[in-house]
């Protein structure tokens, strides 16, 4: 059996364009970093393919990202389906934090542990690719900016790990095709990535959090209006550097000047306002092995 991590990501910097192109997709400049909260995906051999998780993801089987990751890449490669999977969740759903995206991620990566295979060859990428725009960044973790529809690397950075991180959710979550389609009626064009990619190059966190972008908030703060007051009170809290909403949300993160400020303030927004909170820090390349 294998079992890795399956880290959450943050988007330091999105800016989606008006427009969808031939497929439907938006183009996207994301620019993303993981986090230590993380998913913890465990594979073995079997009988057949199934799939089991600690929560209900509100999906069939087959349509689980993890399902279709693995078969992807059996099919690609010749193999036989017959691995059992198990997902046990900590990263919450429909919080902009890639949980999905990287438990599928985590899957691909341990197949091509137990088979001997390089995560960098082209097939296991293009089987990223087919099960989600951002799958391919949580196959190395390493920060990255992602273009296209988000799902074409760029270009990769130094890691900038051990950086103090507060993520913290209202009850709300945001359903990424409701922000899209939020986004579309009232567009919003993008910033440049380019001050971001400056900073993540010179690893400069606080320039990093003075940087932080997402053009998508607008459209989920609609969705959910929570989300505005949880980084409303994220800002107001001492130790901060900046907050803003990860992907489309709903959970909001703040870069903070020590691991005892994000601590403080996660059990803060738990004991006083009842928001799901978590202290973490980022991570680099390799985060997904135990």
């Amino acid at each position: 059996m294998v079992t890795l991590l399956a880290p959450a990501k943050l988007n330091l910097h999105l800016g989606i364009y008006p427009g969808r192109d031939e497929r439907g997709y938006h183009r996207a400049d994301s620019v993303m970093i993981g986090v230590s909260l993380a998913d913890v995906v465990s594979i073995r051999p079997a009988q057949e393919l199934a799939l089991t998780t600690s929560v209900d993801c509100g999906v069939p089987a087959e349509k689980n990202t993890v399902f279709r990751a693995v078969r992807e890449l059996c099919a690609t490669f010749g193999r036989s389906e017959g691995y059992a999977v198990h997902v046990e969740k900590r990263v919450p759903s429909q919080s902009g934090l890639g949980g999905a995206s990287s438990d599928a991620a985590s899957a691909l990566l341990g197949l091509c542990q137990l088979w001997n295979v390089d995560p960098a060859d082209e097939r296991v990428v293009r089987a990223a690719r087919s099960i989600g725009a951002d799958v391919p960044f949580f196959l190395t973790m390493a920060p990255a900016l992602l273009v296209g529809a988000g799902d074409v690397l760029a270009e990769s950075f130094p890691d900038l790990p051990g950086v103090p991180v507060v993520l913290v959710r209202p009850d709300a979550g945001v359903s990424t095709v409701e922000a899209y389609r939020t986004f579309d009626k009232d567009p919003i064009s993008p910033l440049s990535p380019e001050g971001m990619c400056t900073a993540l190059r010179t690893s400069d966190a606080h320039a990093v959090a003075s940087l932080l972008y997402n053009n998508l908030e607008p459209a989920a703060n609609r969705l959910a209006p929570e989300t505005a007051a949880v980084r409303a009170w994220l800002e107001a809290q001492s130790g901060v550097m900046a907050a803003r909403l990860t992907g489309s949300g709903s959970c909001v993160f703040a870069f903070c000047e020590t691991f005892g400020d994000a601590d403080r303030i996660a059990q803060d927004a738990q004991n006083t306002r009842n928001w799901w909170s978590c202290a973490t820090t980022t991570v680099g390349v390799g985060a997904q092995f135990c």
